[in-house]
C-alpha cells in the first residue's frame, strides 16, 4: 500500500470516528479513563532544525495547539493531582488528563511554560538531577549531537568510528544519530559513556550548541511556585534494569532526596528513563516513597492498573497531522482513544 493511500485511509478513519462521536473524549467519560500525555522538547522552528532527535520535539505553535485541544476536551491538572482524583473515583465533567515533560530541558521553561501559564494549566516536569545541578547534557543528546557534527565534518571519519565500535547505521546524519542512540540503550552505562566520549573526542569536545541546556534550580523552583509539579527522572537518565542495586538506590531514592531538599516540596512522581523498568525497579520506587510512576507504554489508564506502571501517550506533531499537513483534531482524538491501532 502506497504512503498516499495509507494517509488517505488514516484521515478517513479518523474523521469518521470523530464525526460519529466514537473518539470524542466527552463521549468516553462513562468509562472514567485517565490520560497522560508526554512531551520532551518545545523548540522554535529555527532551533528544531539543528536538533538531531527531532521526533521528540514540537514547536511552540504546535504545543499551543495541543494545549488548546486538551483544555477544551479534558480536565487538565498535574499528574499527582489528577491521579489522586481519579483513584478516589471522582466523577468530572470531562475526562482527566495530565501533561508531562521528560528530562528537564531548558526549552520547557523558555517556551512551554509561558503557553501553560496563558492557558492556566499546570503540568508535571520530570527532572534529571545531574542536569539540574551541573547543566549536564543527557547522554543521548551528547551522542546524537557528536554524531551529526562528525557527519557534517567528514562522513568517512564517522564511518571509521562506527566500524571501530561495531555499530551499523545508514541514512542522513539525523537518521544515523537516532539509530546509534537506540543501539546505545542496549549496552551498559560504561560502554554507552565510552561511545559518547569517543564521538565527542572525534569532534573536539561537547557538540551541544550554545542555545541548548537544562533547567536550573531557580527555574524548577519557579515552576513549582506557579503550581506545576516537579517529579524525578533519576540522577543520570540510565537504563534502570541494567543498574546494580547500589546504582538503583542512587538513581531512584537519592534523586528524590536531592529534589526535595533543593525545592522544599514533596516529590511524589517518578518517570522511568526510556520507559524501562522491571520488578526490582518498581520495588525500589515503592520503598522510596513515591505515590506513582509513569512508563512510556502507550494507552489510557483504566482502574486496576498499578500506580507505578501508568501508561502515557507520546505526543508528536507529525502523527497528529492529516495528509495535507494540517494539525487535525480528529487524528489526535483517535490517537488518544482506545480504538487506535498502534501499527497505524
Amino acid at each position: 500500500m502506497s504512503p498516499n493511500i495509507r494517509s488517505f485511509i488514516r484521515d478517513l478513519a479518523a474523521d469518521l470516528l470523530y464525526a460519529t462521536g466514537i473518539t470524542q473524549p466527552s463521549n468516553r467519560i462513562k468509562d472514567h479513563p485517565f490520560s497522560i500525555v508526554t512531551f520532551h522538547r518545545v523548540l522554535p522552528a529555527e532551533l528544531l532544525k539543528s536538533y538531531p532527535i527531532n521526533g521528540i520535539a514540537v514547536t511552540p505553535d504546535e504545543f499551543a495547539w495541543f494545549v488548546k485541544i486538551f483544555k477544551k476536551h479534558f480536565v487538565c491538572g498535574t499528574l499527582s493531582e489528577n491521579f489522586a482524583r481519579w483513584q478516589a473515583g471522582e466523577i468530572t465533567e470531562r475526562p482527566l488528563l495530565s501533561i508531562t515533560f521528560d528530562d528537564g530541558q531548558l526549552d520547557n521553561f523558555l517556551y512551554a511554560q509561558p503557553i501553560l501559564k496563558a492557558a492556566k494549566i499546570p503540568a508535571t516536569f520530570f527532572a534529571v538531577t545531574n542536569g539540574v545541578e551541573h547543566n549536564d547534557t543527557l547522554w543521548y543528546d551528547r551522542l546524537a549531537y557528536a554524531i551529526v557534527k562528525l557527519f557534517e565534518q567528514e562522513p568517512k571519519n564517522l564511518e571509521h568510528y562506527l566500524n571501530e565500535l561495531n555499530l551499523t547505521a545508514t541514512g542522513t546524519a539525523h537518521e544515523i544519530a537516532i539509530s546509534i542512540v537506540e543501539q546505545a540503550k542496549a549496552v551498559n552505562a560504561d560502554q554507552r559513556l565510552n561511545w559518547v566520549k569517543q564521538f565527542e573526542q572525534a569532534v573536539g569536545g561537547l557538540a551541544r550548541p550554545d542555545w541548548d541546556g537544562m533547567m536550573n534550580w531557580q527555574q524548577l523552583a519557579e515552576l513549582a511556585k506557579n503550581g506545576h509539579e516537579i517529579g524525578s527522572h533519576s540522577i543520570s537518565h540510565p537504563i534502570l534494569p541494567l543498574c546494580n542495586d547500589t546504582e538503583l538506590q542512587d538513581e531512584i531514592v537519592l534523586s528524590r532526596k536531592i529534589l526535595q531538599e533543593n525545592l522544599n516540596t514533596p516529590i511524589k512522581s517518578f518517570c522511568y528513563p526510556n520507559g524501562d523498568g522491571d520488578e526490582r525497579t518498581v520495588s525500589v520506587i515503592k520503598e522510596a516513597g513515591y505515590s506513582q510512576a509513569v512508563t512510556t507504554k502507550w494507552g489510557q489508564n483504566k482502574h486496576g492498573i498499578s500506580p507505578f506502571l501508568l501508561k502515557r501517550f507520546d505526543i508528536q506533531s507529525q502523527t497528529s497531522r492529516c495528509r495535507k499537513g494540517d494539525l487535525s483534531v480528529a487524528r489526535l482524538a483517535w490517537r488518544l482513544s482506545p480504538f487506535f491501532p498502534k501499527r497505524m
